[in-house]
């Protein structure tokens, strides 16, 4: 029934374009039209583009991150105080202007004036405060880690805000520009709280029309935005999990952005002349995580063979060619805070750990992966399962519908039935302290947070709270890199490949910017 709907919403989309078209066309408008050309689909319109989304939008929460799919959504229809673009520079968004007090704990804002919600509602330095007081509260199940050194939010008058840290935090404006520390309505927040999934009311250049949870999102432009209206007017964004159908979804016309081709698939939007490639950076790790309290899994021993054994380079050209590159750290080398894992392809040393950790004939475990929210991540999977054949490991690669795969791999470990999974995780503040943060400090193991490996270590613990607290970048990244150094050493995942971000665009759609993490925004899109 989705994929009729679907299919249903492209063609409505398709009609909407052709409308658009032949009114420009006959009014001398600077549109394009088709009736010319024998029919470039891509030069359809410069009002309306379709989305074709490789990964599930869930729910709307800012406060509640899924994935960076979701962050693309609220990355438009939301606004921070500050914006962080893809090279990691910061410029004003809804705060204008901001100062650190001497200490490095006080953060004024000063906000930006006449800015209005899309419901018409003014914002002021209430909902600033609603917003935070929403994160530390932890209030309407709020499960974003990233703002916990943040213990106040004050209001100084109508256009002036104080954020408060417990100790200075150096990669704070990072944290303030992602897409969990957007600005929510106030009103919103005390009317709709637990309903903000659904319930959106920011002050992006995008307003939502409809949302399927799963499917689809359809977005029209804040003709009130307080920065440059957009020119794109509508922007239909649907979920297509296969890369396949997105490529020709895009050579069709049907599309004219799609995420996550493949690289085998480069070469025919490249002949076309309907649609360009694009390559963007990405520090996306691809990994297997491992349930440190399971079975093998709780022998570090065990966990360092397999990064032993698999060979890399030879998994990453086989399954991603150029889509990806060969990583054996929790973290990507354009990171700060990145240090090499160690982990050479070496057969022998694997077996000798495991022969060490009691498992000299292997053992068999249960390896759960999405199919089709992550380019080839199940063909992935097989091709681990395939290598660990060589150390006596049996891996039974077992497909999870993704819903219910974010929902099992955070249950408690004393009832979780995971033994392992793939995933693929960002670092948004392109600092290693966001992904210890968010991934590896014991304070923040599933079911309350995203360590789905229940793993430990009070040192990672103490490195990250010095290095946090640490303003002087030097001794800060000197700090991360131990702590990831430990991380790595300590094996609760198999890192594999950073991904290259490869899309697809309509030729003449410019302006789309997509960040580190994957999150995209459309504001500044137009056809040239």
């Amino acid at each position: 029934m989705k994929g009729i709907k679907r299919l249903l919403l492209v063609l409505l989309a398709l009609c909407m374009v052709f409308v658009f078209t032949a009114c420009s066309s006959s009014d001398g408008g600077d549109g394009t039209s088709g009736s010319d050309d024998d029919g470039a689909a891509s030069e359809v319109s410069n009002d309306t583009i379709v989305v074709a989304l490789s990964g599930q939008v869930l729910q709307l929460d800012p406060g509640v991150p899924e994935s960076t799919t979701q962050g693309t959504v609220n990355q438009n229809l939301y606004d921070p105080l500050y914006f962080c673009d893809a090279e990691g520079n910061f410029s004003p968004a809804l705060a204008t202007s901001y100062e650190v007090s001497e200490d490095g704990c006080t953060w004024t804002f000063h906000l930006r004036e006449g800015v209005k919600f899309h419901s018409g509602k003014e914002m002021t330095a209430d909902d600033v405060v609603a917003t935070f007081q929403r994160i530390i509260n932890r209030d309407d199940g709020v499960t974003v880690t990233d703002f916990d050194g943040l213990v106040g939010a004050e209001k100084v008058d109508d256009y002036t805000v104080n954020l408060i840290t417990s100790t200075p935090i150096g990669n704070f404006m990072n944290l303030i520009a992602h897409s969990t520390g957007v600005i929510l309505n106030s009103e919103a927040i005390a009317e709709h709280g637990t309903e903000l999934g659904t319930y959106v009311d920011g002050t992006g250049p995008y307003k939502l029309t409809e949302f399927e949870t799963g499917d689809h999102i359809f977005m029209e432009a804040n003709e009130d935005y307080w920065g440059d209206v957009p020119e794109i007017k509508v922007i239909q964004m649907m979920y297509v999990g296969e890369s396949s159908t997105r490529l020709n979804m895009v050579l069709s016309g049907e599309a004219h952005f799609a995420e996550n081709i493949a690289d085998q698939d480069v070469e025919a939007v490249e002949n076309s002349d309907i649609a360009v490639i694009r390559y963007d950076a990405s520090n996306r790790v691809a990994h297997v995580g491992f349930n440190c309290t399971w079975g093998p899994f709780q022998d570090v021993r065990v966990r360092q063979a397999i990064n032993y054994a698999v060979d890399r380079e030879l998994l990453t050209s086989g399954t991603m060619g150029d889509s990806a590159e060969a990583c054996d750290s929790v973290v990507a080398d354009n990171v700060l805070g990145y240090v090499p894992g160690g982990y050479e392809y070496n057969i022998e040393k694997a077996k000798e750990l495991l022969a060490e950790a009691g498992y000299a004939d292997g053992f068999e475990f249960t390896l759960w992966t999405p199919d089709g929210r992550y380019l080839n991540d199940k063909k992935t999977c097989l091709a681990f399962a395939d290598q660990l054949k060589e150390v006596g490991i049996t891996c039974n690669v077992e497909t999870v519908e993704w819903a219910k795969f974010l929902e099992e791999i955070r249950i408690a470990p004393a009832e979780t039935n995971c033994q392992a999974y793939f995933m693929g995780w960002e670092c948004t503040s392109r600092e290693a302290g966001y992904t210890l943060k968010t991934l590896f400090l014991s304070t923040v193991q599933a079911p309350e947070g995203w360590n789905t490996m229940f793993y430990a270590n009070p040192e990672v613990d103490r490195l990250y709270e010095e290095a946090i607290s640490t303003t002087d970048l030097e001794g800060r990244v000197a700090l991360l890199e131990d702590a990831i150094s430990i991380c790595n050493a300590d094996a609760a995942w198999t890192p594999l490949y950073v991904y290259e971000q490869i899309s697809a665009q309509a030729t003449g759609l410019t302006g789309i910017e997509v960040l580190p993490n994957q999150e995209t925004r459309f504001g500044a899109a137009k056809y040239e």
